[in-house]
């Protein structure tokens, strides 16, 4: 696999294709990452400066270069290692600046997020160049929403994954645009009939290794969310269902949503938006973590891709999911490529746990 290398200005610098391994790691509703493991040369060194952009010819997106190590072990060989994260890792350098209320579609108030932080912001100084809006898709999952001066990148794939929308930045090397695109993954369930169905099991031998989680540990079914207001005079809002020992309850700090001008019903849709997204991180966790054969009957993105809907079945173990695909790993090594991929959501990393007790 080439890798080709342009400066973050989308200047070409360099063909790379001669490495140890380099692994690509592809997120539905989260920021992808890469590591990149070669041989140190003089000319390397200055190819992978960090900053700069690692591009797939066979892939939209690309990613930058954020952290570099230089090691040498005890017989002189000298190792370059560059780690990084796909083009919306940019997101995650801008906050949401002041107070943005949205009453909207999920994809548009991404839309506005990115181009009031990012495109079009007041202060010219936090504009990033070469950013673009991609072409409007016209979702229709709707969102209530309220938010002040939190990190950009965060809350979109909180919303992402509230709306179950995926979102990218495409490289558009002929123009020197990086292009900010929402997307939803195809349905290719058994039962549906619109489009081929992808069904992964043991038993179809087009996965080598399988891996199922069941947890609730961290799971909530209902949230009391309460808004403005003191003591007895608080507003407050409940959604979700679930009685006896299959209800779990969370308690909603949104004191944070004023009610300003709304009407009752308005600032309670608002409410029940906030616990919709809490709720979201409080998700039960089924997921199916899988090595798939290459050389099966499903082609990796001709078949299935990042975002699709699929079947996932072990006859051995009882088991049928419909599930989304939110998670692939592409691994390039001398001994060949192979693909892992993680359907349905994954557990929440200590990294997750601290963001959901801040927000």
């Amino acid at each position: 696999m080439e890798l080709y290398i342009f400066d973050r200005d989308l200047n070409f610098k360099g063909l790379l294709d001669n490495y140890f391994s380099f692994r690509w790691v592809r997120r539905y509703y989260r920021c992808g990452e890469f590591e990149l493991h070669c041989g140190l040369t003089p000319d390397l060194l200055v190819l992978l400066q960090r900053g700069s952009i690692v591009w797939k010819k066979d892939d939209l997106e690309a990613g930058y270069i954020e952290y570099r190590n230089i090691s040498q072990d005890i017989e002189g060989k000298e190792v370059l290692i560059a780690k990084g994260k796909f083009l919306t890792g940019y997101l995650n350098r801008r906050i949401i600046w002041g107070t943005k209320k949205l009453n909207t579609t999920s994809e548009l108030a991404i839309r506005e997020l990115i181009n009031k932080n990012c495109i079009n912001p007041t202060n010219l100084d936090r504009k990033v160049n070469r950013f673009t809006l991609g072409e409007i898709k016209n979702y229709t999952q709707n969102i209530n929403y309220q938010v002040s001066y939190k990190n950009l990148l965060e809350e979109i794939e909180s919303i992402a994954a509230t709306s179950g929308l995926g979102f990218r930045i495409l490289i558009d090397v002929a123009n020197k645009l990086i292009v900010f695109d929402i997307y939803e993954g195809l349905n290719r369930t058994a039962d549906q009939t619109v489009n081929s169905p992808a069904i992964f099991s043991k038993e179809f031998e087009n996965v080598l290794e399988q891996e199922y989680t069941d947890n609730i540990s961290n799971y909530r079914n209902v949230a009391l969310i309460a808004g403005e207001g003191e003591g007895a005079a608080r507003q407050l809002a409940t959604i979700g269902q679930g009685s006896g020992l299959d209800r779990f309850e969370l308690f909603v700090d949104a004191r944070d949503l004023q009610k300003d001008n709304r009407t009752t019903q308005q600032y309670t849709e608002l409410l029940e938006n906030r616990g919709n997204t809490k709720l979201t991180e409080h998700k039960e966790i089924r997921a199916f973590d899988s090595k798939i054969n290459q050389k099966s009957n499903l082609i990796y993105k001709e078949d299935f891709d990042l975002g699709d809907i699929v079947t996932c079945t072990s006859k051995k173990w009882g088991l049928t999911i419909d599930t989304r695909i939110t998670e692939i790993e592409e691994i390039y090594e001398s001994n060949g490529f192979n693909i892992n991929m993680v359907f349905g959501n994954n557990m929440p990393t200590l990294i997750d746990k601290i963001k959901q007790v801040v927000r």
